[in-house]
């Protein structure tokens, strides 16, 4: 494999030299420079980018380990990411698919491999884990809190967001109120499950909270079985996790010929893009996914740089209203 050194010692110049003309920098004669250029361009010289920016103090590497690439939520997340980032790091994005173990392994290979820090989103591991790894890389979390100077976090009000979804659709003639839940792992679904509960007692209602997961197969399957009386739960509304499961809870819906919201108003949570373009147009609990990405990736890199002041970013949800819920309309 051929070096800068090769090239440096085939134009009887310095290794500086020689960088400093593959990256166009440097006062450098043309005709040395042309000189340098042919060298490398005969010898098939290739960078070595990954020791460039082990050695480059402008340009780090960080991870980003999301728990479903899929999510658009997150995809909108890593967007706020690039954004903050600009020009300072090189994002790496890794998908764990909502295995915990895989999870720890991408950190420990981040750790070992350079990485200068680590976004964990809904991260499933252990704290002792979370803790154990922020020995070594300053961590950011989404929706988990830790008592250390080198870990931040970035929260949204999951309590506010589903006592507010499920308010609006008490207030929109609902009853029968189902919570389309999440999994006891994640604090996100314990603190949405939550939310959604305590409006319902306020109304005097039974909570009836189903931990089903978090995507559109979760949703089309539960509803199913439900709309087909194999499960009997009384429904004419649905609070879902997030808007893939509302996708799926509204595809169900309609299969089976019934109305939305007429029949049943479904709400979601996250307000991602997809929220606009399926029909009914889906209500859902806005999270400002793509500024949370950009504080995330802000903190992150004053933990790396020391100086961070800020160690924790809490986000208030809204509701956005769109057809799905608005029984009084229907």
């Amino acid at each position: 494999m051929v070096t800068i050194n090769d090239i440096a010692k085939m134009a009887n110049v310095s290794i500086s030299t020689v960088s400093r003309v593959l990256n166009g920098k440097g006062r450098i004669s043309k005709a040395k420079r042309e000189e340098i250029l042919k060298i490398a361009n005969d010898l098939s010289y290739i960078p070595n980018y990954h020791a460039r920016c082990m050695t480059k103090e402008s340009t780090i590497t960080i991870g980003f380990i999301v728990p479903d690439i899929t999510n658009p939520f997150f995809a909108e997340v890593t967007r706020g990411i690039e954004i903050a980032l600009s020009s300072k790091a090189l994002l790496m994005l890794m998908d764990s698919f909502r295995d915990s173990k895989r999870e720890e392994e991408m950190a420990e290979r981040l750790k070992t491999n350079g990485a200068k820090g680590i976004i964990f989103g809904n991260s499933r591991v252990e704290d002792n884990f979370v803790k154990y790894i922020s020995n070594f890389l300053p961590i950011v979390v989404f929706d988990k809190e830790y008592e250390s100077n080198n870990i931040a976090s970035v929260l949204l009000d999951n309590y506010y967001g589903a006592y507010t979804a499920t308010k609006h659709l008490l207030n929109n003639g609902c009853k029968e109120i189902v919570h389309f839940g999440g999994t006891d792992e994640l604090l996100v679904s314990i603190q949405r499950a939550q939310g959604y509960e305590e409006a319902m007692k306020q109304a005097g209602l039974q909570p009836k909270t189903l931990k089903i997961g978090y995507d559109e197969k979760a949703g089309y399957e539960k509803m199913k079985k439900i709309i087909k009386k194999s499960e009997k739960v009384e429904v004419d509304g649905v609070f879902c996790m997030n808007d893939l499961v509302a996708i799926g809870v509204i595809k169900a819906l309609k299969e089976e010929g019934l109305r939305i919201p007429q029949d049943v108003a479904v709400v979601g949570f996250d307000d991602t893009n997809l929220c606009d373009f399926i029909f009914p147009s889906l209500t859902s609990v806005k999270q400002p996914a793509e500024e949370m990405g950009k504080v995330a990736a802000k903190m992150l890199i004053e933990l790396i740089e020391k100086r961070a002041n800020i160690r924790k970013y809490v986000f208030s949800p809204t509701l956005v209203v769109r057809e799905s819920s608005l029984k009084a309309k229907g």
